[in-house]
């Protein structure tokens, strides 16, 4: 029992290792996968504000100017493409401005020349963009042609960096992303800042950096300081991080439960099988003195004997009631799990009923003891079950007498309150010690007499009465010191419902 229970432990811990292990792995996953996103998600609003500040910068010229924007695409037949933007040069008002192809196997009937495209190869070979070959080389186009409109912007109109750091701040709040941000436009050619929103005493280094190049000749580039975003994906995760705790404190609870239940079956299976022995013992003891005090009295021919023949018939009767009290109190440990177990009420004349248990009591008692009795008002009357009642009342008087030495002095007090019947016990006993008050009433469950001389007992009596006592619609608890005694205190109601 001891090896196996041990492996069961081992088990559990393993398993809810394993389960922690697992929420914990998936968890971080699923943290470095959203933070993954929010970096995605910030670069591609960096590159949407640039986008939306850079059209909306030439919309503003074309107004002025009262010229379109032209943009040119030229292609070849295996799939290069090459970009030129400029605003048309009408009336001369203001120079022509325009940039050069951006692509590297320009192909065109109107351009033979060997020189100009072996020339045009050498100056933009790392712009290429093969349209062809697949659908992200549009957005790669696309890019190529935000940039150019930087390179022929930007010198008639500069960048608004208020504007763009606006914009930056509506798309990060419709991603979600409601972070504090910063930026500065670098020259990269002679790393010179060309402006900046950076406060001067900002801490770069609490802040995420994100660089954008937007130009291709003349290297341009954004600087965008952001808030980390380690918090937020948090706050964002904590409706998954709730629910695996959640998931995981029931998972704890339910073992830890397991575990209570195991201890306590064990402690219940211990306590059986102490139970069965004693018991089995405790049997076999009057059935072997009666049947020693028979065979004297068959073999030996004491009959005559009138003196001895009262001797022996009276251990018998002694040991055959022990006998029958023992069977008695392990029936009724079955009472409990019968649902259709019901009492059966009558009226009971309580100080009758107390004068026949302690005329009982004296009888079978080795000890000498002395009980007064106190009733209020003088003659108490009540609706019980006769039988039960009778075995819930001898049963305390019976422990009482046992647990207080060679004179007890035992005094029992009924009185009618508010309805019910308030019956006290009180003997002068050894009492009984605070950690032991809770547990004197469970299954099995029985005092350490320590160095005291052991009482005989099953563990089963007290649990009987609290049962019956429950039966009843009343209540029964324990006051005790110990060395001072112990009074049991019940409360019955005087009328049952039938």
């Amino acid at each position: 029992m001891k090896s196996s229970f041990k492996y069961v432990i081992i088990l559990v811990i393993l398993s809810l290792s394993g389960i922690f292990i697992y929420q914990l792995f998936w968890i971080t996953g699923l943290y470095h996968s959203r933070q993954k996103q929010n970096r995605e998600e910030i670069r591609m609003a960096i590159k949407n504000a640039d986008h939306i500040e850079l059209f909306d910068r030439a919309d503003f010229i074309s107004k002025v100017t009262h010229r379109q924007r032209e943009t040119t695409v030229i292609a070849d037949t295996e799939g290069g493409a090459a970009l030129s933007t400029r605003f048309p040069d009408k009336d001369s008002v203001i120079p022509k401005l325009s940039v050069q192809p951006l692509d590297t196997n320009i192909y065109h009937p109107r351009y033979r020349s060997r020189t100009f495209r072996n020339e045009t190869g050498k100056m933009l070979k790392s712009t290429a963009v093969e349209v062809g070959n697949d659908f992200s080389s549009l957005g790669e186009l696309g890019l190529q042609m935000q940039q150019a409109l930087h390179e022929v912007l930007d010198s008639v109109k500069p960048v608004d960096l208020a504007k763009f750091d606006s914009i930056l701040s509506s798309h990060l709040q419709k991603g979600g992303l409601d972070i504090r941000h910063y930026t500065e436009m670098w020259n990269l050619e002679d790393s010179s800042i060309i402006a900046s929103s950076v406060p001067a005493n900002l801490n770069k280094a609490e802040y995420d950096l994100y660089k954008w190049e937007y130009t291709t000749y003349h290297k341009r580039a954004y600087l965008v300081y952001t808030e980390p975003t380690r918090w937020g994906t948090i706050r964002m995760m904590s409706g998954i991080l709730f629910s695996s705790f959640l998931i995981l404190l029931i998972l704890i609870l339910s073992f830890a439960y397991m575990f209570w239940f195991l201890i306590h079956q064990k402690t219940v299976e211990q306590l059986k099988d102490d139970f069965t022995h004693n018991v089995t013992h405790e049997l076999k003891t009057p059935i072997a003195i009666t049947y020693a005090a028979v065979e004297a009295m068959i073999h030996y021919n004491i009959t005559g004997n009138k003196e001895k023949t009262n001797k022996y018939l009276h251990v018998c009767h002694e040991e055959l009631q022990r006998l029958g009290n023992m069977v008695e109190q392990i029936l009724s440990l079955s009472l409990e799990r019968k649902k259709d177990f019901k009492l059966k009420y009558e009226r009971v004349d309580l100080n009758e009923l107390l004068d026949k248990i302690v005329e009982q009591q004296s009888f079978k008692s080795s000890k000498l003891f002395h009980v007064g009795q106190e009733f209020l008002p003088d003659r108490i009357v009540l609706e019980a079950d006769r039988t039960h009642l009778y075995n819930i009342l001898s049963n305390i008087l019976d422990n009482a007498v046992k647990y207080s030495g060679d004179s007890p002095q035992i005094r029992i007090a009924a009185e009618v309150h508010d309805g019910s019947v308030v019956i006290r016990i009180t003997d002068n006993g050894i009492g009984i010690e605070e950690e032991h008050q809770a547990h004197i009433f469970d299954k099995f469950y029985r005092v350490s007499n320590g160095r005291r001389p052991p009482v005989k007992g099953h563990g089963i009596g007290l649990f009987y009465v609290k049962t019956m006592v429950h039966k009843h619609n009343g209540t029964i608890r324990v006051e005790s010191r110990p060395g001072k005694g112990s009074c049991f205190i019940i409360t019955l109601p005087q009328t049952n419902e039938r």
